[in-house]
């Protein structure tokens, strides 16, 4: 049993060494026992009352723990440290250092020291404590929320939680290791310090040359190569003391130059195959909607590559979203008053082929955990992952870069961050930028995701891994419903948009954020014990083709609308839905659709004063020329997920906007028009 003044001389020992702490000499790097200077009130001891070596290298992200072996002919001892490694803590029962450290670099000069009540002591130290990772994860804030600012120009701070939450794939060294995958884009930086480890031999592919295409893909121009900082947001190697890191930083990748080509439809269909595990697709087409019918040849490829590739468990498709909620509000269309909702409706046009189940489609949160501005919304979204803002006011991501100072998002003379334009210390070579963002950087999130899951479970089919992310995604913005027009364009009686739906089955589902942000870790644990390739093979009914006239008025500025009504009879349980109508109207810009299920589950395909108003052509002095009706137009919805689809089926068709505004913008005023037919097409088992 210890005395009261061996008690006593332990609390004013504790207390002292706060203030004497100070005083110890700092030598860099130094091992082994050590005695403390002369200054230092107590006696070095004769025997030494610890032993060991200390670790002298942690992980990134991985937890360190160190503690001296104690003498076990004594007792009683109290430790006390210097120059403790901020992400650690100390034990003073048993010196035991304890940490995960975030940062990569050195931590010098630390000191453990073993005292008795009599004020007799032993240290070990200094060492020092190197931390092996990647210097720029550490204000990566999609990958771990500490509340970074990513070296934006505000260096406003992301809030604390909002990620992907990968921590503990991370911790159990899941890193993809083995899964390949294609970056179909501007090109590729084959070479990049942070991305040639991980690139595949031989099966990169150049579309400007000709068939079989392989080759280097290139870097798609000087100010920036797109590919380049997808593929480092998927797979951008770990532990290398460079960079950040990829989500699956051991995959295996390939880049298409498909974006730098011409583009053919025989181009178009070679990019959605090969040998490949999972696509990432991260582009879309311009905003101008002059058509919404569908692609059929690309279609089929992609239906191809789900019933075949992987061994016929089908590729993984992953597709961005767009980047068109607000691209109508820039200053170029200053006279435009329906800016805000461009894209959101979902279609062929600006998303190559999300009208299908074939493609999981991304949109894109800020590090406030809510959809980012710019990020095209609609009933046809699966999931949502991180893409940032545009890193001037707000995070947007940090990834890799083509080239060096000369060439690339960051180089000598950029101007829209401080860490892109060279003069950042950390950033000073221009391999790396901050500023990358979009669903563009969204759908990479997806893919490396994906990369993950299936390392986890290898056997699992393309639409098991649908499955268990719409399972697990995170339900943010959660007070997000009844929205209204971003610019006050409301139908008196009609709701815009419901924000978070539950359907029959359960499911939550929003058009901003479809199921919800991806839930990496909990993907992976879903993955680990599901049944791979469980359901009954996809099916699906079309129910109503557009041969059976309805021949319906619509009528103007009404909430009322007109309704249809279909009755499916086949027993499905919902994978997804598909609409096609044929609509006449003189302005489709009016026009806003929602589908009603068995259930009751209302899902809005089109929202009414939509993006269809923005006119066809760059000649601003002219009369618009806005898109004409609505002839086999397609559109999905994943709302009614899990759902079985029997019974009644109801389309409203309803016009949002009556008498002009008074604008060159808004010339056809009091437009009525007709829904000709409609047919719905379920997917399901």
């Amino acid at each position: 049993m210890h005395s009261a003044k061996g008690w006593y001389l332990q609390l004013t020992l504790l207390s002292l060494l706060v203030v004497m702490a100070s005083c110890v000499p700092s030598p860099k790097k130094a091992t082994g026992s050590k005695t403390k200077p002369e200054s230092f009130p107590g006696t070095v001891s004769i025997v030494p009352l610890i032993s060991g070596n200390p670790l002298g290298t942690a992980i990134q992200d991985h937890v360190y723990t160190y503690a001296p072996t104690p003498n076990p002919i004594v007792g009683g001892l109290v430790y006390t440290v210097s120059n403790l490694p901020p992400w650690a803590e100390f034990n003073t029962g048993n010196g035991q250092i304890q940490g995960t450290p975030r940062v990569a670099g050195d931590f010098d000069n630390i000191r453990i020291t073993a005292w008795t009540s009599d004020l007799e002591f032993t240290e070990q130290g200094p060492f020092s404590i190197h931390i092996i990772g990647d210097p720029l994860k550490e204000h990566a804030w999609h990958l771990h929320n500490m509340g970074q600012d990513a070296f934006n120009n505000s260096a406003s701070k992301a809030t604390v939680g909002i990620d992907i939450n990968m921590n503990a794939s991370i911790l159990e060294d899941n890193t993809g290791l083995g899964i390949r995958v294609a970056v179909s884009d501007t090109g590729l930086e084959l070479l990049h310090e942070d991305l040639a480890d991980n690139v595949l031999a031989n099966i990169s592919k150049d579309y400007n040359t000709a068939p079989p295409f392989f080759g280097d893909p290139g870097v798609g121009g000087v100010s920036g190569d797109h590919g380049t900082s997808v593929a480092g947001i998927i797979c951008a190697r770990a532990y290398n003391e460079i960079g950040s890191r990829g989500i699956a930083p051991d995959c295996g990748l390939a880049g298409l130059n498909f974006l730098s080509s011409g583009q053919t439809t025989a181009i178009l269909l070679d990019q959605a195959q090969g040998d490949y595990d999972i696509w990432n697709y991260s582009y879309g087409t311009s905003f101008y909607p002059t058509h919404l019918n569908t692609d059929e040849a690309y279609s089929d490829q992609l239906k191809f590559g789900v019933d075949t590739l992987r061994g016929n468990k089908g590729a993984i498709y992953i597709k961005s979203a767009g980047n068109s909620f607000r691209e109508c509000e820039s200053s170029f269309f200053a006279g435009f008053p329906m800016g805000g909702v461009c894209h959101s409706h979902n279609s062929m046009h600006g998303n190559v082929g999300g009208e299908t189940p074939y493609l999981m489609v991304v949109g894109a949160t800020n590090a406030a955990g809510v959809k980012a501005s710019y990020s095209s919304t609609g009933s046809n979204i699966w999931i949502s992952a991180p893409g940032g803002e545009f890193g001037v006011d707000h995070p947007a991501i940090i990834t890799t870069d083509e080239g060096d100072c000369t060439s690339g998002y960051a180089r000598v003379g950029a101007t829209d961050t401080i860490f892109n334009s060279s003069n950042q210390t950390e950033n000073s070579r221009c391999r790396y930028t901050n500023s990358f963002n979009g669903t563009s950087s969204a759908a990479p999130m997806v893919s490396g995701g994906s990369a993950l899951v299936l390392k986890a479970n290898p056997d699992l089919t393309w639409r098991d891994v649908k499955h268990i992310f719409a399972s697990t995604a995170v339900k943010l913005d959660s007070s997000s419903a009844n929205l209204e027009h971003p610019y006050g364009l409301d139908l008196s009686g009609h709701t815009y948009d419901d924000g978070w739906v539950t359907n029959g089955a359960g499911y939550s589902f929003h058009n901003h954020y479809g199921f919800g942000q991806i839930n990496i870790d909990a993907a992976v644990a879903m993955a680990k014990t599901y049944a791979a390739n469980s359901w009954n093979p996809q099916t699906q009914t079309n129910v109503g083709t557009l041969t059976t006239t309805v021949a319906l008025a619509i009528p103007d500025n009404s909430a009322t609308g007109v309704t249809s009504a279909k009755v499916v009879g086949t027993p499905i349980i919902i994978e997804a839905v598909q609409v096609r109508v044929d609509i006449t109207h003189g302005r489709v810009g009016d026009v806003g659709l929602e589908l009603t299920s068995p259930s009751g589950t209302k899902s809005v395909l089109l929202n009414v004063n939509n993006s269809l108003l923005m006119v066809t052509d760059f000649d601003f002095n002219a009369v618009p020329e806005f898109p004409a009706d609505l002839d086999m137009a397609l559109f999905q919805s994943n709302a009614f997920y899990g759902e079985s689809a029997v019974g009644t089926w109801s389309l409203k068709v309803i016009d949002g906007l009556g008498p002009s505004t008074g604008t060159v913008w808004d010339v056809a005023s009091s437009t009525t028009g007709t829904l000709n037919s409609w047919g719905i097409n379920v997917y399901g088992h």
